[in-house]
Formats: structure tokens, C-alpha cells, sequence
């Protein structure tokens, strides 16, 4: 892909959820596009459908109709196969409930995504507690989950979110658990791993004490995006025009 394409390119994506007999709409037609090595946040109320988006551009969920571009690939294309292995070596999530595993301990949580992909335990060992010593656990190598505070766990999330080095990471509120503190050193981690790699990152967040790191915010309600714009910029008014669909 060459790096005057954007990373995701969302065009005209819907998405309802059926339960009960009703349909709720989710999405209702999001166009958005993010660059290369640029910070992007999603911000709006509870249920606007922020998680329902980055989930659909992770290759977690499918969009019901409109198209979404990652790195280049049309993720709902592919088989269920391609698209983990996809994701696997692509894609970091940081997931708002951290899904760490109970019974390792935080370098094994950490080295999960590099061990599927073959890396030898002793060298994913060694790469888990250098990112782990960047997000500021380096005394925690040998505890579990259940021993960790919920900012520390949220910390591995992260850490493990950047271990295999990918293109694109993806994260659902990464600094609700953390002190403002804690919550300024991840985000300037963040920024400074998309400013020198070229990598992308995609936040949802509530956090205003952050939205600075952002190269863009944009805002969301009702299943639409309402306004893109930089940090100073989060209040102007709704664009409509945002979210017509445009043709596929």
C-alpha cells in the first residue's frame, strides 16, 4: 500500500442488530478515513456506536452493507481463516474489558500474539517485557491478572496491543482505568508510535484530558459521524454531509 493511502477508508457503513423481534440501528451510514501514522479519536455518547465501528475495522464484526478498506484489504472479502490471520499480524486491539488470561502471568498475556505467529518463546519473552518496561511495569514480569490493579491490567492490554509491531491499533477506551499520570505516559506512547512508525492508531474514548494527542477527533451520535476536525475544533457545529452514502 503506498503511504499516500489511507489506512481505513469507510464508506457508507450500516449496521443494525436484531433482538427480540426489533431491529436497532447501530451505524447509519459512516464514511471516515485515516491516514497513515495519523491518531484519530472517536468521541460521543454511550452508544453512538463507536465500539460498533472500530470493531467492523478490526475485522471483529461486519458492517451490514457499505465497504471498509484496511491497509488496503476489504476485510469482509475474506475467509474466516485470512481475516484472523489478518488481524493477527496487522492489527492491535486494545479491548475495553482487557481480556487478559487468568492463569499466565503478564509477559505470558503479553507474548500471546507473537507466539501464535511462531516467534520462539524465549525471544516473545524478551519483546513482551520491553514493550511491558515502556508502558511502566517492569516489576510486574511475574504477577497475574488477578493480582494487578485495573490500570495495571489495562497496561498489559496495551502492551500487548503494540508487541508484534502492528500497522494498526485499535482501542476502546485505553485510558479509563488510569490515573492522569499513567494516562499522559500511554498517550504519549501512543503518539510517538504513530509519529515514527507510520502507524495508524484508531481511539475511542470519553477522556478529555487526551484529546490533544489527536491529529483529528471525530465526533459521533446516533450512528453518524457529525464533525472531523482537530482537537480545538471538538465543538463546532454537526456537517451532515458527512454521512451521506455515497456511491459503492
Amino acid at each position: 500500500m503506498s503511504a499516500d493511502t489511507p489506512a481505513v477508508i469507510c464508506r457508507g457503513i450500516l449496521k443494525s442488530y436484531a433482538a427480540g423481534g426489533t431491529t436497532t440501528p447501530a451505524l447509519r451510514g459512516i464514511n471516515l478515513s485515516v491516514s497513515r501514522g495519523e491518531l484519530c479519536m472517536l468521541v460521543g455518547p454511550s452508544g453512538c456506536g463507536k465500539t460498533t465501528l472500530i470493531s467492523i475495522i478490526a475485522g471483529i464484526l461486519n458492517q451490514d452493507a457499505g465497504s471498509c478498506e484496511v491497509l488496503g484489504i476489504d476485510i469482509k472479502a475474506l475467509s474466516e481463516h485470512s481475516r484472523t490471520k489478518f488481524r493477527g499480524s496487522k492489527i492491535g486491539f486494545v479491548f475495553q474489558s482487557y481480556n487478559l488470561i487468568p492463569s499466565l502471568n503478564v509477559v505470558e498475556n503479553v507474548s500471546v500474539p507473537l507466539l501464535i505467529h511462531g516467534v520462539a518463546r524465549t525471544k516473545a519473552a524478551e519483546r513482551a517485557r520491553s514493550v511491558l518496561a515502556q508502558v511502566g511495569l517492569e516489576d510486574k514480569f511475574a504477577a497475574r491478572p488477578a493480582q494487578l490493579s485495573g490500570g495495571q491490567q489495562q497496561r498489559v492490554a496495551i502492551a500487548r496491543s503494540l508487541v508484534h509491531d502492528p500497522e494498526l491499533i485499535v482501542c476502546d477506551e485505553p485510558t479509563a482505568a488510569l490515573d492522569h499520570d499513567n494516562g499522559q505516559r500511554i498517550m504519549a506512547l501512543f503518539r510517538s508510535v504513530a509519529l515514527s512508525t507510520q502507524r495508524t492508531l484508531i481511539i475511542v474514548t470519553h477522556d478529555n484530558r487526551i484529546f490533544k494527542y489527536a491529529d483529528r477527533i471525530a465526533r459521533m451520535d446516533d450512528g453518524m459521524v457529525v464533525s472531523i476536525g482537530g482537537p480545538e475544533e471538538l465543538e463546532q457545529p454537526p456537517s451532515p454531509e458527512l454521512n451521506e452514502v455515497p456511491a459503492l
